[in-house]
């Protein structure tokens, strides 16, 4: 009897010690001392209006961000299934004119990047729902998808940007259609030579059928976590628990880097419920950089975290003027979470 006491015992002690270890997060002052090396210490930039920003590169050295996403916009009708993009409604740095440039500029000053294409659909409708009724609907969206997708390839091949983003939140078209994916990362393969990702959003990522044939599992981060007004770090990182033991599951049968192609949160009330939405209007600083300091603490010691992109930063300065709530951490509190981690 006391050898099954003792066998027991060393149980318990045995699996609480690898809880503690599977869910230790360092805390601010470990931040401090070690700091993390994950590679990518990114932003998604918003385009600029009508031309390049020289602000840009000090502010990016200043908050210690070391990699940038440039993202090219097209838009698809339901409709007809069409996807237009390099039209003269968009701004400069969303067409292959802009991105061009702001590759050039952006990788004199020393930063990485990643291509990342999105797309508009119209009647508001969110690109994850898209899908078509008609073989013939799909057929032309793929056909036009393809020639959008494989023109910014060979930029981003011309212009050697180190991560190429095949798509963005296409959970229906993935799904409903995962062989035209195969051909179309083959075909992407043939024209550039740089590293692949797709960025699913949260609630798809275990869905995708191709992630063996990219380089990078992207995941657009915006997992629900508490209703809360201000949830503490504390509370946060108890609610990040349960999905990054999905993530962690999930990427042991692939052993490919995790990079959050996307992540971040409004400065408002209850900014983790539903990081998605945009529907309160109550200023909260603290909850925005508390959001942001639990994700830190959540991942980045984890040794497949290849870091991420935070969504969004403007190159223009007309966000200053009455936009007291979005995404961006710029000019805010939480700035100083992204450089205590990206330094």
């Amino acid at each position: 009897m006391r050898r099954f006491i003792a066998i027991g015992t060393f149980l318990i002690v045995l699996v609480t010690f690898s809880s503690y270890t599977y869910f230790r997060t360092f805390n601010a002052t470990e931040a401090e001392a070690h700091g993390f090396d994950f590679e990518f210490k990114g932003v998604n930039l918003v385009a600029p209006i009508s031309e390049w920003s020289d602000h840009l590169p000090d502010e990016f050295i200043r908050s210690n961000i070391n990699a940038v996403a440039l993202n090219p916009y097209a838009f698809v009708s339901m409709e007809e299934g069409t996807v237009s993009y390099n039209t003269s409604r968009q701004w400069w740095g969303e067409k292959t004119e802009g991105i061009r440039e702001c590759a050039g500029k952006l990788h004199t000053a020393g930063f990485r990047l990643m291509l990342k294409p999105h797309m508009w659909v119209n009647h508001q409708m969110y690109t994850g729902d898209l899908k078509f009724s008609s073989e013939e609907a799909w057929t032309t969206f793929e056909n036009e998808y393809r020639v959008y997708i494989i023109d910014f390839a060979r930029l981003a091949e011309d212009q050697g940007i180190e991560v190429f983003c095949i798509g963005t939140e296409l959970r229906e078209a993935v799904a409903t259609r995962p062989e035209y994916w195969t051909r179309l990362i083959r075909e992407i393969r043939s024209v550039y030579h740089g590293k692949l990702t797709y960025a699913a959003n949260w609630d798809e990522y275990d869905k995708v059928p191709f992630w063996t044939s990219l380089d990078f599992i992207g995941i657009d981060a915006y997992f629900p976590l508490s209703g809360s007004d201000t949830p503490s770090v504390e509370e946060l990182k108890r609610s990040w628990r349960s999905w990054m033991l999905r993530i962690d599951n999930f990427q042991k049968g692939y052993k490919k880097y995790i990079l959050f192609t996307e992540f971040g949160y409004r400065n408002t009330n209850r900014c983790a419920q539903e990081p998605w939405k945009e529907d309160n209007e109550i200023v909260n600083y603290q909850a925005q950089m508390n959001a942001y300091e639990a994700l830190f603490q959540s991942f980045s010691w984890k040794p497949w975290f290849a870091g991420g992109f935070a969504w969004k930063w403007y190159s223009d300065d007309y966000f200053k003027k009455g936009i007291d709530i979005d995404f961006t951490p710029q000019g805010k509190p939480a700035t100083g979470v992204l450089e205590k981690w990206y330094r």
